[in-house]
């Protein structure tokens, strides 16, 4: 079996360390905003991460965050960013 050259495999580190650094580029999932109405959402606090950095008070306020905003944003992790 060949090996890999071996710029390839020096390259390898610096490439998985990029993409831990990148919120957006970990696995994410879109937030289930079927679920809540247009305008209001409930006050609990179970905070949700945003691919985009950001940590939304619960999944509702990240809904309507993406529709008042026109944006995509999908959840990264719950809790804190």
């Amino acid at each position: 079996m060949a090996r890999p050259p071996a710029p390839l495999l020096l390259l390898l580190p610096v490439l998985l360390a990029g993409f831990l650094w990148c919120p957006g580029a970990m696995a994410s999932y879109p937030p289930n905003c079927e679920k809540y109405g247009n305008h209001m959402c409930p006050r609990d606090y179970h905070p949700v991460c945003g691919t985009d950095g950001e940590t939304y008070g619960n999944e509702c306020v990240l809904c309507l965050a993406n529709r008042e905003e026109h944006t995509h944003v999908q959840i990264l992790q719950k809790g804190h960013c």
